[in-house]
């Protein structure tokens, strides 16, 4: 939906007129709010007097004819004030064609949606489910399921880390990984049969990149309608109770078998659901635990409200604004914490996909080139519309350039002075006593020199357990064979890879070295951190007079 305060647009032209793809919806129940939608996307809570006013708006009628046919209290005036007020929402018809519905959305700042169906012709064949587990034996059933799941994480804590820090057999990985898949889309259906449990409508179901990561959506923000926050706070919260229950009856089932791939497999697919449910409560990005927030709080576009908030707290003491700071600091620290939260993601997100997509060529560089422009373009906007916000709201223009010749001072410095040495993923094989450091065959490598230090890790899906240390050799690389678990988290006995490897000097051994694993190379060239970004920029396929070469 949207805040119709906060935005702008041109009075609208009498005789006002809805455009055809708008609709005035009313409340799920009495006590709910009446709701102004788009293509059936709510854009505003209205109240009934409001919704009155625009059912009325039928092209032909002026502001005094509406009075008269609404009666007193209304006045022409009224009228008028009201259709100023809802303007914003985009709903009248400024003689403008209709937008089609895209399939592929953006969502600022970094989510891409693609749309697959509309889950309402899909949930009600799911209705059964839902009646059967709201039964109260149902319900039982599952609390002693959470409480077991519980009570198998606090004793099972040796072999969580053995299993998150060791590869697993390779149908293993599969079969967590297909489970985890199918368990996002069920977190997903989960919020849309809440909703329609509660009276609410399910608009869209599809898949989306949020924050570089692959994942489901459900568009649930029909729930606006309903009136009881409670219920808008349990359609937030039915996704990652979905992950709670799947995990639970996991880690239930797998305490009854004996040691075998597949009860591996359902304690690690048990506490990824854990660790997803509670990754998803996070409050300060748009997860579930926002949503149940801002639902708490009935505070619609809470994020953006308070980044505004934190946008005034700024200004007036970095820039010197005149705009009267709320007393309440709720709003303001929250948007602080989001952005920060917004930042960090983003920045892991990149550290995760951006060194995949190197590795592909000149197809993943131009996808991290058009990346990094995307986020250029969002700061720059951002930063323009910040100053361009504290201008207007009585910053002189001596503060505004200081604190530009400032930010651009403190840039330059940290790019200049910041030290960094390249870190390099790999891994390890360590045959007859004699260790090497090994690279994919068809991998860019990288820059690699004798004396470089050597971390020796465990091969974990999650965690990777420092072993040993080492030195890279001072004989040249040699094209070899290696065992799938030394580049990968996964075992497949009998099958190798053909890799690149690097002699390398044991110097230290925590532990008796398993015979593969990772390694993370760190170079002993030391460089600034602009010259490393510039260096990373320059060597790119897609800078001029680089395309072609050879990636090694």
């Amino acid at each position: 939906m949207r805040d119709a305060r906060n935005r702008t647009t041109a009075a609208p032209q009498w005789p006002v007129r809805l455009v055809s793809h708008a609709s005035i919806e009313p409340p799920v129940d009495n006590a709910g709010p009446w709701i102004v939608a788009l293509d059936g996307v709510p854009r505003a809570r209205i109240s009934q007097d409001v919704a009155s006013v625009l059912k009325e708006l039928d092209g032909e009628k002026d502001a005094r004819q509406i009075a008269l046919t609404l009666s007193a209290p209304w006045t022409a005036s009224d009228v008028e004030s009201v259709v100023e007020r809802v303007a914003p929402t985009g709903i009248f018809d400024a003689g403008s064609p209709r937008r089609a519905q895209r399939r592929v959305q953006f969502r600022a700042p970094l989510t891409v949606q693609l749309t697959l169906l509309d889950p309402s012709s899909v949930l009600p064949a799911l209705y059964p489910v839902v009646a059967f587990l709201l039964r109260r034996g149902s319900l039982a059933l599952l609390a002693i399921a959470l409480l077991g799941g519980l009570l198998v994480v606090s004793s099972a804590g040796p072999e969580i880390v053995r299993l998150f820090s060791s590869p697993l057999p390779l149908p293993t990985y599969l079969g967590v990984a297909a489970a985890m898949f199918a368990s996002t889309l069920l977190h997903e259906l989960g919020h849309g049969l809440a909703l329609s449990y509660f009276g609410g409508k399910p608009r869209r179901i599809g898949i989306m990149l949020f924050y570089l990561s692959p994942a489901f959506f459900c568009d649930v923000t029909d729930g606006w309608r309903l009136a009881s926050r409670k219920q808008r706070v349990m359609v937030a919260l039915a996704g990652p109770l979905v992950h709670v229950g799947l995990g639970s009856l996991a880690l239930c089932g797998q305490a009854f078998m004996t040691t075998s791939p597949l009860k591996d497999g359902l304690l690690l697919y048990g506490v990824l659901c854990y660790t997803v449910a509670l990754l998803n409560l996070f409050p300060f990005i748009k997860l579930d635990g926002y949503v149940a927030v801002m639902s708490a709080l009935d505070i619609p576009h809470l994020r953006r409200k308070s980044l505004a908030a934190a946008e005034e707290v700024v200004g007036r003491y970095a820039l010197g604004t005149t705009v009267q700071v709320p007393r309440s600091g709720f709003l303001a620290l929250f948007g602080l914490a989001s952005f920060a939260a917004g930042i960090c993601f983003v920045v892991v997100g990149c550290q995760r996909l951006v060194p995949v997509f190197l590795q592909i060529g000149m197809a993943g560089h131009a996808a991290v080139a058009l990346l990094i422009g995307l986020l250029a373009v969002l700061t720059v906007k951002g930063i323009v519309r910040f100053f361009r916000t504290a201008a207007a709201n009585g910053s002189t223009l001596w503060r505004r350039t200081l604190a530009l010749l400032l930010g651009a001072g403190l840039t330059s410095a940290v790019l200049a002075t910041v030290p960094v040495s390249s870190v390099q993923a790999a891994g390890y094989s360590l045959e007859a006593g004699q260790l090497s450091i090994v690279f994919p065959k068809d991998s860019k490598l990288p820059s690699i020199d004798a004396g470089d230090r050597v971390s020796l890790q465990t091969q974990g899906t999650v965690v990777h357990t420092e072993l040993g240390l080492a030195t890279i050799g001072s004989v040249p690389p040699s094209e070899a064979n290696a065992p799938l678990e030394s580049i990968a988290p996964v075992t497949l006995p009998g099958i190798t890879v053909p890799v690149i490897a690097y002699d390398a000097d044991i110097r230290a051994a925590h532990v008796d070295l398993p015979a593969h694993g990772r390694a993370e190379v760190t170079s002993n060239v030391r460089t600034t951190l602009g010259e490393c970004l510039w260096t990373a920029v320059t060597s790119s396929p897609l800078w001029p007079g680089n395309a072609g070469k050879e990636n090694r």
